[in-house]
């Protein structure tokens, strides 16, 4: 039997955070849900407590296996398995309030929403200190256009299964940044979107994750290929400023944090600037960068005249 919500939780090497995450899903105080476990290919205990949930939890938990194909292929394996009316998306080292999938679907329906957007926690691992995160820190005069210009992460969002079914949407497999890619894409085919002012989620910050690596990688260069994706998928007039502003806020801003990190990136940096000049040289008139504050657009000027060691300072890396 078909249920209202379908989590879909990809697991790779979560033994620590598992149990937590799980928790708070069978705990949820709406029951019409199916929770999906994909094991991406685990090598330590993930396995032993997904089974341990499934065997307490039948009716509820789904589980499947497969061989390491990373998070993307998990998440697009448990959609081709959902049969909720609705998408939510867990990482296996968060957890989740236990009111999310009442208060979001409450919300869904109340409005007619395709998607609902909702507020988070970002919470330190070591510390466990939390800071509140605004999904919609950028407000702007409708419901799309905010969506387009703030939190691209699937897990903030409860999403209408048919968006992915009906256009053949999926998350980009071997690339990181695939939240990026995908999840603006989704306000090509609806604006039924709402917008949920509650923290119902706990992201967990671990020094070991994707976006935090000590190493500089080539996959980082995933960001060039996912942005001129974007540029395709939004290259109506209509959308010429948000455009514009994806490409100052993720790679002229927020790539460019990501590349001081590493002594590779000062050729990264001096690419972005090099784009920035080609495709927006009028970028610092954009409506929505013009709403941002001093630190962004210090930030993203520094970097569009390559003055790293200015950046280093000013940032402390």
């Amino acid at each position: 039997m078909d249920k209202k919500i379908s989590i879909i939780v990809p697991v790779y090497n979560s033994e620590k955070d598992l149990g937590k995450c799980l928790d708070s899903l069978v705990g949820q105080t709406f029951k019409d849900i199916e929770i999906i476990l994909i094991n991406d290919g685990s090598r330590d205990s993930s396995q032993a407590i997904i089974d341990e949930y499934a065997a307490r939890y039948p009716e509820m938990i789904k589980t499947i296996s497969q061989e390491n194909r990373g998070q993307s292929a998990a998440r697009n394996r448990g959609l081709d398995v959902a049969r909720g009316e609705y998408i939510f998306f867990v990482d296996s080292d968060d957890y989740v309030d236990t009111t999310a999938c009442e208060k979001a679907y409450s919300c869904a329906m109340a409005g007619g929403y395709d998607i609902v957007c909702f507020d988070f926690w970002v919470e330190s691992e070591t510390t466990g200190e939390r800071t509140l995160c605004d999904h919609s820190s950028l407000k702007c005069d409708d419901a799309k256009t905010q969506y387009l210009l703030n939190e691209t992460s699937p897990c903030n969002k409860l999403i209408q299964r048919r968006l992915f079914s009906d256009n053949g949407l999926r998350f980009l497999e071997s690339y990181i940044y695939e939240d990026l890619e995908l999840i603006p894409r989704l306000a090509l085919y609806t604006d039924k979107i709402g917008n949920l002012s509650e923290a119902l989620y706990f992201y967990v910050i671990h020094e070991g994750s994707t976006m935090r690596q000590k190493k500089y990688t080539q996959k980082l260069a995933s960001i060039y290929y996912v942005m001129e994706s974007l540029k395709k998928s939004f290259q109506a007039p209509e959308y010429k400023d948000i455009i514009e502003y994806m490409y100052i806020e993720h790679l002229l801003h927020l790539a460019v944090y990501r590349y001081l990190d590493y002594e590779e990136g000062r050729e990264d940096i001096k690419k972005i600037a090099g784009i920035m000049k080609d495709s927006f040289p009028k970028w610092r008139r954009n409506v929505y960068y013009r709403k941002k504050g001093l630190k962004l657009k210090i930030v993203c000027n520094l970097a569009y005249y390559k003055q790293i060691k200015l950046l280093k300072l000013l940032l402390k890396k």
